[in-house]
């Protein structure tokens, strides 16, 4: 089953090229989500060979994103409506380029009602270049009030 990429990757998030930061899906766990990402100098928030702050901000936030499109596909279920609400906590000790793969680990660390809080972390290899926190807000579900 993994990785899932191409076509069926792309009905798991919202995203459309040019504007997706993930290649592949690696792994979903209950609590945690890893995807790959690898890019060139077409990409957007590509600049100067590298990738941005922006682009590594966006890749963790696809990456959070696309494990709630899979929970909702392996259950059948349409795609939830999600917001991030905040991004707290990014740190980057250096921006990627171009060729170098990217390995983004989401963990959720605590969920209260219809907002979830995760952390995530980029790699390339065995360093890590990237994390931040982010608080995702879920559209309630029909009939819930949001509880």
């Amino acid at each position: 089953m993994f990785p899932i990429t191409g076509p069926e990757l792309a009905a798991l998030i919202p995203h459309k090229a040019p504007f997706v930061f993930i290649t592949s899906l690696k792994e979903v766990t209950p609590n945690t989500c890893t995807t790959t990402f690898q890019f060139n100098n077409q990409q957007v928030l590509c600049y100067n060979g590298k990738l941005s702050a922006a682009g590594l901000l966006e890749n963790m936030a696809q990456t959070s994103g696309c494990k709630w499109g899979y929970d909702d596909f392996a259950q059948g279920k349409k795609g939830k409506l999600t917001f991030i609400g905040e991004m707290s906590g990014f740190t980057f000790s250096r921006l990627p380029y171009c060729g170098e793969e990217l390995t983004t680990e989401a963990v959720i660390e605590k969920v209260v009602f219809n907002v979830t809080i995760v952390s995530a972390k980029i790699k390339v290899g065995e360093e890590e270049i990237a994390s931040c926190r982010m608080k995702i807000f879920f559209e309630p579900e029909p009939g819930t009030e949001g509880y």
